[in-house]
This record gives C-alpha cells, structure tokens and sequence, in this order.
C-alpha cells in the first residue's frame, strides 16, 4: 500500500548542530548576557566557529546542505512565493529559494555583528559608530530569525513538508 505522504526530510548532524548552537548563543547574547562581557564576546567567538564548520561542511558534503544546492536568487525567490500563492508547495528536499535567501542573510548578519563585537574589542576606544552598526546587525539579525522561525512554522503547517522536525534531533 502506498500513501501521497512525502518521507520526512532529515537534516544531517552538523547542519543540526551548528543551526541550534547558533541559535541559542544567539538569543543567550541578545536576552542573557552582559553586552561587552567575557560571556558575550565567547558566545560570539563560538558562533563564528559554528558558522565556519557549517561553511567547510557545506563545501565538503554531497548532501542537500552543500553550499552550491542554495545560491541565493532573487528572482527564484520570488517564483518560490509566486508558486506558493498558486498553492504550489516547494517539493525538493533542503531549502527552498526564499531560505537561500534568509540563510545567507542570516549568515551575512551574523558575521557583521560579530566582526563590529570583535573590533570593538580590539580597538581600545569607544567608536560610537561601530557600537551602532554592532547593534543593528545583532537586531536586523533578530528580525530575520522571527521571520525565519514564522516561516518554518507556517511552511510546515500549510505545506507538505514539515520543516521543524527536520532540523530536530
């Protein structure tokens, strides 16, 4: 007997880990910890640890999770969401154009922020300047993953795939 019911796609273990590492030292440097603190400075160090073996991975796996299965387009993310407006669901395993986007954005973010924390550090003096680019990409990176997240729970409850068990262990 065969059913229409897609097998769940899971996502291999680095990916997993470095996705819920960085999420989690993430929101810990946003709500928990003490701007500038040891603690701080730490879980950003980590996050870009997790961002490079994610990157090495991602050029070194055949899985869905290598980097050149989701170059960002702009142009294939909005046929993705003209195609789910038609009630078209993405059908392939791994992201989809929109994710492309969002995951090298959040990338991008995440390296800016932790790139401004690091010099900050580095340079001895307040440069106000810097402080403001620091927090704006730690707060654009915080509206991307809201975004991210509601995008997750939606595609997963409309659509044929669900996107949150595949990023659980």
């Amino acid at each position: 007997m065969t059913t229409n019911t897609p097998r769940l796609f899971k996502w291999d273990r680095v990916v997993r880990l470095s996705h819920w590492l960085i999420a989690a030292l993430f929101f810990a440097n946003m709500s928990v910890t003490e701007e500038g603190s040891d603690i701080h400075r730490w879980f950003g160090y980590v996050i870009l640890e997790a961002i490079v073996l994610r990157l090495i991975w991602g050029m070194l796996t055949h899985s869905e999770a290598r980097l050149t299965r989701f170059i960002p387009s702009l142009s294939a993310a909005r046929a993705h969401f003209s195609n789910l407006i038609r009630g078209r669901d993405h059908t392939s395993s791994g992201h989809n154009p929109a994710a492309a986007l969002m995951i090298w954005s959040l990338w991008g973010l995440l390296l800016v922020t932790i790139l401004t924390g690091w010099t900050m550090t580095q340079s001895g003096e307040e440069l106000e300047w810097l402080e403001e680019v620091h927090e704006f990409a730690a707060n654009a990176t915080l509206v991307l993953v809201t975004i991210h997240v509601s995008a997750a729970i939606l595609m997963s409850r409309f659509g044929k795939r669900n996107y949150i068990k595949s990023m659980l262990p």
